[in-house]
């Protein structure tokens, strides 16, 4: 969420980080609550004050015989009464309406479309194959890795349903990678709820603009997750934390869970756009000094995973128009996938500045003083399993039909060498 501040004091800035976004969305409304929300503070002040004055006076009169306070009095205790919950009110509908405005892109971030995303480096070459490769959808079926048709027998379609070998190098690369991130670089393991409640949604932005696009159990109102961004930046939600503490860096493996409800007439074959998948997410609490140094070595924390599983995969900086609602800076980790000879998103690396923490009330302590502030969040995908699955089978297929199994990944799986 917005300071509110900076859009009643910078509201033409607000609308050009708007026009960048590509999106047609007025101020107007939310500028005129706020200028009634000042005007109804200014006049409780001033009746506060007034009934003050008039109650002291009538204390001062009472000592000299007086018993009935004037009827100004309940006027203004009246007129109290009924401005603060007129500006109640108010306020309710600020926040309503300033939980639909997005984030500001960062001064960095490229203007324009998707078109306009800015590649800003690449790593390896496509694999060369002397042989016509095939998609993960035919590897999957051919070594019984993967079984689409059972799983849309299960759950209905774009579900995973993994089998034997496919099963456990899921659980290969998920233990893995939770190794690397925690012993080589130092973030702390979390194992979150897999629900989560409308104020943790709200915290990180998923309500209620997304509320669509989420699975919800209606009896609880509970949500399943989108992510373990969610869960873990919600564990610092109406916290203040010491400066000392930063920067806070945490990882999680959890199942996700999104309704795709906007993905009609997208790729949605095999595993590109599926209902549930797994993750090893990635979550950074910083200092606003230092957000933007962490988020270039969050990215790199993620890279490291594709480079060493041998993939070729580029890093683009998403332009104003492609970046998420909740974000000021964000790089996709798009690695290659030969047999569908596309690039595919595996992770998504964002800074959201403070964007968050207001929403959720995260703030800390400045060193050496009193002084609050919020928190600056960023989280990435450390990656993302289905579509990283993806690229690792269809770049690894041998021509004998079997997958070579990445170096790190084999004492994951008894030394095996190949699928």
């Amino acid at each position: 969420m917005l300071d509110l501040r900076l859009l009643r004091e910078q509201p033409d800035a607000i609308r050009e980080a708007i026009r960048r976004r590509g999106l047609t969305l007025s101020l107007d409304s939310l500028l005129e609550f706020e200028q009634t929300r000042r005007t109804l503070i200014g006049a409780i002040e001033g009746a506060r004050q007034a009934l003050k004055r008039g109650s002291e006076e009538f204390a001062r009169q009472k000592t000299k015989g007086g018993t009935t306070p004037p009827a100004t009095l309940k006027q203004l205790s009246d007129q109290i009464t009924q401005d603060e919950q007129r500006l109640r009110a108010v306020e309710e509908e600020i926040a309503s309406k300033l939980s639909y405005v997005p984030n500001i892109p960062h001064e960095s971030v490229p203007s324009g479309d998707a078109q306009h995303n800015q590649v800003v480096r690449t790593h390896g070459t496509p694999a060369a194959m002397a042989f016509p490769p095939k998609t993960h959808m035919e590897l999957g079926a051919s070594l019984g890795l993967l079984d689409l048709e059972r799983a849309a027998k299960i759950a209905g379609s774009h579900f995973p349903l993994f089998i034997a070998r496919g099963a456990r190098l899921v659980r290969a690369l998920i233990q893995w990678m939770l190794d690397v991130q925690t012993k080589e670089h130092g973030y702390t393991e979390v194992w979150p709820p897999a629900l989560v409640n409308r104020a943790s949604m709200f915290g990180t932005g998923q309500l209620p603009k997304f509320e669509e696009d989420l699975y919800r159990l209606k009896d609880d109102d509970l949500f399943l997750i989108p992510t373990a961004e969610v869960p873990i930046t919600n564990l610092h939600r109406d916290e203040i934390l010491d400066e000392e503490r930063l920067p806070l860096t945490y990882t999680a493996y959890t199942p996700c869970f999104r309704r795709e409800a906007g993905s009609y007439g997208k790729d949605t074959k095999g595993l590109l756009r599926v209902h549930q998948f797994d993750k090893v997410e990635l979550v950074k609490l910083t200092t606003p000094e230092t957000s933007y140094e962490e988020h270039e070595r969050l990215v790199r924390d993620a890279e490291v995973i594709l480079q060493r599983l041998e993939l070729h995969y580029r890093v683009v900086c998403l332009a104003s128009g492609d970046l998420g609602f909740y974000a000021a800076k964000c790089y996709d980790l798009e690695a290659w996938a030969p047999g569908l000879t596309q690039y595919l998103e595996v992770s998504s690396c964002s800074n959201f500045e403070a964007f968050q923490a207001r929403r959720a009330n995260i703030r800390y302590r400045q060193r050496g003083s009193k002084k609050l502030a919020y928190v600056h969040t960023l989280n990435g995908s450390g990656v993302a399993l289905a579509r990283t699955l993806v690229c690792l089978l269809e770049t690894h297929q041998q021509a004998d039909g079997h997958i070579r199994v990445p170096e790190p990944l084999r004492p994951y799986l008894d030394g095996q060498d190949q699928i």
